[in-house]
């Protein structure tokens, strides 16, 4: 089978052919990191992504680690037969020699079986990809799913080694849709992967995030876009400008309601960490939602475990974890802090029976939203301050990213 993509290195001559035919999965995978043969001109830019951040963009879209390694303990041992007897199509003899010292390493690092893992990047597991990888090109009819070939092949390269994938101009030329005019500098990717993303099974659709409310949305996209670039095209956050329902209560609903209606796509519902979120994912679990659609509350945050608190007795420092964080709380303390240094208090607003605590708060929610507003236009202008603080939405993006991967991984 003739290859239409292949990997490289960009910093050192490092490629490898990739025996696959769905191109669409390709560039899903590979988002801006690609690049076409010069058979047509194109306004595209090549921007290399990392390997580590690649294999965690392919458990974003579910497809996972798992299925990785199922694939060589069902069928390694037939590989590591037909590497260790070096295959005809090899003409050249050290292509074949390099072959048995692979198949003896993959026969050995088998051995662990169900604790079956990736070895750690060495000369020796770089070359072990590449071996396996040139064998399924010559022996088609051997592969294991696409998924297992691409992440094999990632597997060449180091794991902050930025990595493109170069994809043959015909390839794309086919992959467009009839109706979409080619350009004489411009291919048009993004209407061909929109629909064929619709047409396609799941594992092509992009996994879905929702939240309580509009702000969350902004605060959650911010994240990614300022901290987590290399992943925003990879999610799909929900979207409140059509008057969607909010809080914990909706926010629930909807995801029984996406239950019902057998929504294929990873699904995960994040709620405020306070009463109110606490109670809806504990019923959640009473829902026995599919096993694409997951929830959780927003992550406990060390500096809100001595949080000050204003009520009936007086001001207070509490552990407002599970009681009254909120989306707010992960703007920044840029955002958070007072002009006196001191962080704007959760003032207790009612008391949830179920869950015998306290719900609560954050005052001058306005002004902290403000606060974090003009960061954020500083941010997309290149004129960040010194004092800017985005520890926090980082936090909160390696939690979305880190629940997208856990659902995903669990279809």
């Amino acid at each position: 089978m003739s290859p239409i993509a292949s990997l490289h290195s960009a910093e050192r001559e490092a490629s490898i052919d990739l025996p696959v035919s769905d191109l669409v999965t390709l560039l899903l995978i590979f988002s801006q990191a690609w690049e076409s043969d010069n058979l047509w001109p194109t306004s595209r830019r090549r921007i290399p992504l990392s390997r580590s951040t690649l294999l965690k963009r392919m458990d974003m879209l579910g497809f996972t680690e798992q299925s990785f390694i199922s694939d060589f303990l069902a069928y390694g041992t037939e590989w590591v037969r037909d590497l260790s007897r070096g295959l005809t199509e090899w003409d050249d003899p050290e292509e074949n020699y390099t072959a048995k010292e692979s198949a003896r390493y993959l026969k050995k690092v088998l051995k662990t079986g169900k604790g079956f893992q990736w070895p750690a990047w060495s000369s020796e597991s770089a070359r072990l990809a590449r071996d396996l990888v040139l064998y399924w090109v010559d022996e088609y009819e051997a592969y294991p799913r696409e998924s297992t070939v691409i992440r094999t092949a990632l597997m060449m390269f180091g794991p902050s080694e930025p990595v493109y994938v170069s994809v043959l101009q015909q390839a794309l030329f086919d992959l467009t849709p009839g109706e979409v005019e080619w350009q004489e500098d411009h291919f048009p990717l993004a209407p061909s992967l929109d629909r064929y993303r619709s047409a396609l099974a799941w594992k092509n659709t992009k996994p879905i995030v929702l939240v309580e409310g509009s702000f969350d949305c902004k605060a959650i996209r911010a994240a990614f876009e300022i901290q987590r670039p290399e992943y925003m095209d990879c999610l799909s956050i929900a979207d409140f400008s059509q008057g969607a329902e909010g809080g914990a209560g909706g926010l629930r609903r909807t995801l029984r309601t996406l239950a019902q209606l057998e929504i294929p796509n990873t699904v995960v519902g994040l709620f405020d960490n306070d009463a109110a979120g606490v109670e809806a994912v504990d019923l959640l679990g009473k829902d026995k939602l599919p096993n694409n659609i997951g929830y959780a509350v927003y992550p406990a945050m060390e500096f809100a475990r001595a949080y000050p608190t204003v009520g009936p007795t007086g001001p207070a420092r509490v552990d407002i974890n599970g009681r009254a964080l909120s989306i707010e709380h992960f703007l920044g303390m840029d955002c958070l802090m007072q002009d006196d240094g001191e962080l704007f208090p959760v003032e207790w607003t009612g008391h949830n029976r179920r869950l015998g605590v306290y719900q609560g708060s954050v005052v001058e929610k306005a002004g902290i939203q403000s606060r974090f507003e003009k960061k954020l236009k500083r941010a997309r202008s290149g004129a960040l301050e010194p004092a800017d603080d985005w520890t926090s939405l980082a936090v909160l993006a390696d939690f979305v990213i880190q629940q997208l991967c856990a659902v995903a991984g669990r279809r």
